[in-house]
């Protein structure tokens, strides 16, 4: 089961204002889009074991898609810098982005939990 992810404010949840127009916004919404094109070539890779060259897999896909999803929040955090976008509009191109599948099938770095307890109840 899939759970919606959305943005938590104080008194409820807080999708940001309608997703906005204009360049920066569209930057923005592609960046989002490399990221979740690149998340689907990871998939297929992990799936396979190999790459598309044909090189073996060894880095998860989870780990790659952090350091991706990094990259668009270091953008959208300029856009707000700048004064380019208001926060609302900002929170509303990542609800843009999560009702699209970009944190399906992550778990959050959770696993990186399990990991550790399987380590100390082997030890």
């Amino acid at each position: 089961m899939t759970s919606q992810r959305t943005f938590r404010a104080l008194g409820g949840v807080d999708e940001g204002s309608l997703p906005p127009a204009g360049e920066v916004a569209q930057v923005l919404r592609e960046e989002f889009d490399r990221v979740l094109a690149l998340k689907s070539s990871l998939r297929g890779e992990a799936d396979a074991g190999v790459s598309p060259t044909g090189r073996h897999t060894t880095a998860q896909d989870e780990a790659k898609l952090r350091t991706l999803v990094a990259s668009v929040e270091g953008a959208s955090r300029l856009a707000l810098k700048l004064r380019l976008l208001t926060p609302g509009q900002v929170r509303a191109l990542w609800a843009e982005a999560m009702s699209n599948g970009l944190y399906d099938g992550w778990d959050g770095g959770q696993s990186a939990y399990d990991q550790a307890a399987r380590a100390g109840e082997d030890g």
